[in-house]
């Protein structure tokens, strides 16, 4: 009975350090739905050719963030790679995205093109996978 209940112990134990070690999950927009991604690395160092990474697009640190981030592109387009890049967006117009979100990298650059928002290459790289199959309409 007490190399059972030992047994269980480190079964629990295992269980919850494998559960820990799971990359963070985050929704994120991509052509009006919401995806899933989660981090691999954050702030990559050492790739030299960075021309090839997708664009995220962020509203704001993580955790203080009025609306989720927006990508790019997903798996099965073309050039689609786990590479991202943070453009930081900035509200200029008073929009509130709490309420009325963007939802596509071609909203976003439309408001860029209307000067409703400045984007700002942060030059921060990280490697996340978009989840397949996780998708809310």
């Amino acid at each position: 009975m007490k190399i059972r209940g030992w047994i269980q112990i480190i079964v629990l134990i295992g269980s919850l350090a494998t559960a820990a070690a799971k990359p963070p999950r985050f929704p994120v927009y991509y052509e009006d739905s919401i995806v899933t991604m989660t981090v691999v690395n954050d702030n990559v160092v050492g790739i030299e050719d960075k021309a090839h990474a997708n664009d995220l697009y962020s509203f704001g640190p993580p955790g203080a963030q009025p609306q989720f981030d927006v990508i790019s592109t997903v798996p099965g387009e073309r050039g689609y790679n786990p590479l991202w890049e943070v453009i930081a967006v900035v509200v200029l117009n008073g929009r509130d995205v709490t309420t009325d979100p963007f939802t596509s990298e071609d909203e976003i650059l439309e408001a860029a093109d209307r000067g409703e928002v400045r984007l700002i290459e942060t030059e921060f790289y990280f490697l996340c996978q978009i989840l397949p199959g996780v998708q809310i309409r």
